[in-house]
């Protein structure tokens, strides 16, 4: 890490061949990474308002998310995703666990905004790096099988 200002740098590892899906990834990345910088560059100042950058990144985060969960689950769902509600458990847990820091965040501490950016890094390695990856052969055999009805 040292000499890169990123927490997580995009790997193309993390493309799972869904252009729209994959740009949303990457944008998850630079959420990560720019919560990340806030609290570096504030703590390093001695900046009492790291706190916002958390208030901040959390209501992106659950905005962005929610987006990004609804289109996934929309593709798994149009394609027919055997593991659809195993997936979309993934997500609820995700969202609970975004919501339930927002919810605390009156005793947040900076240990506390660098455990959220460390879950979400845990998240994008875990989830974006492994788990999007199942469905997507079945995404791309629907997209396949649609095309093909059209022509």
């Amino acid at each position: 890490m040292l000499g890169n200002p990123d927490y997580i740098c995009w790997d193309p590892k993390f493309e799972i061949g869904i252009p729209v899906i994959d740009e949303q990834h990457k944008t998850l990345v630079e959420l990560c990474n720019r919560f990340y910088q806030e609290l570096i560059q504030n703590k390093a100042a001695g900046n009492p308002p790291w706190d916002q950058s958390l208030k901040g990144a959390l209501r992106e985060c659950v905005d962005y998310v929610k987006t990004h969960f609804k289109n996934e689950e929309t593709l798994m769902t149009a394609c027919g995703y055997p593991n659809f509600s195993e997936h979309k458990k993934m997500h609820d847990m995700f969202i609970k666990k975004i919501l339930e820091t927002t919810n605390d965040f009156q005793e947040a501490t900076i240990g506390t905004a660098f455990k959220f950016v460390k879950f979400l890094y845990d998240w994008i390695l875990s989830h974006i790096a492994h788990e999007d990856k199942l469905y997507v052969k079945c995404v791309l055999d629907y997209y396949r099988q649609t095309k093909g009805a059209q022509q």
